[in-house]
């Protein structure tokens, strides 16, 4: 029997809002959530896809994380003294030997950019999921590079998604160096829940780990919760401890990196 196009209209938002919530959604859970053969899924996704609402992936769909997200070029430009300093003061604590995980923000590709200018790099490997610092990294003399595999979104030139997330599995880090788009009583935030689910990998897979995150992200308010300040990690900041205290943050000072 031929289903009433509205009723199929119905469904089909029903099913944008449930990947917009819930960030990233197997076909499934698509199935098992609104009733449907797999077949009745995938087109569903085709059409919301082509309508610029979601990322499809194998095996499921992202939210429109990679199209509504400010592109990687246009946070590169922001507060770019800032980031610097951060990634200076992030520099120093990079290990000799041991692998590092550096992550997809803008202050950790500073940071990146530092670690070039370190003379010997032997012993060093490098693990990310962000094409702009793989290709600065790629080919420096005695570093060994690993790239994270997954969906690739090109506004933030990263490999996301369930594929990234599985292949962290492999790995355990000497420390990670980590961006966040928001900082508040609560803790650190991102605006996307695979985002924050890959994070919170990392986190667990990671002797050390260090955010990187400037002024500019004090009150930013983003829905997906990273970590609470009672965390395991290290806060590298440009913000003044009378600035963090005005929004509401107590982080232990021994793990407060002022820069």
């Amino acid at each position: 029997m031929r289903v009433p196009l509205h009723i199929v209209q119905q469904r089909r938002e029903r099913l944008r809002g449930l990947i917009r919530a819930g960030g990233f959604l197997p076909v499934a859970d698509i199935c098992g959530r609104l009733g449907v053969s797999e077949a009745t899924a995938r087109r569903d996704l085709a059409v919301v896809a082509a309508r610029g609402h979601i990322t499809r992936t194998r095996g499921g769909a992202l939210a429109d994380y990679n199209a509504s997200f400010a592109s990687h070029g246009e946070r590169a430009g922001r507060a770019r003294t800032a980031k610097d300093r951060i990634a200076r003061s992030a520099a120093a604590l990079l290990p000799r030997r041991g692998v590092v995980f550096l992550d997809a923000g803008t202050t950790v590709q500073a940071l990146a950019r530092r670690l070039l200018r370190r003379r010997r790099l032997g012993g060093l490997a490098v693990v990310t999921n962000s094409l702009p610092v793989a290709t600065m990294l790629g080919g420096a003399p005695g570093l060994e590079l690993h790239m994270l595999g997954g969906t690739f979104l090109d506004r933030q030139a990263v490999l996301l998604g369930r594929g990234a997330v599985q292949a962290l599995g492999a790995w355990r880090f000497s420390a990670a160096f980590l961006g966040g788009e928001g900082m508040g009583p609560a803790g650190i935030t991102n605006s996307h829940a695979e985002l924050a689910s890959f994070q919170r990998t990392v986190l667990r897979r990671a002797a050390k780990s260090y955010f990187c995150l400037d002024a500019t992200k004090l009150g930013h308010a983003t829905p997906h919760a990273v970590v609470t300040w009672r965390g395991p990690f290290s806060l590298i900041t440009d913000a003044k401890e009378s600035q963090l205290a005005a929004s509401g943050i107590n982080i232990p000072h021994r793990r407060l990196i002022s820069v």
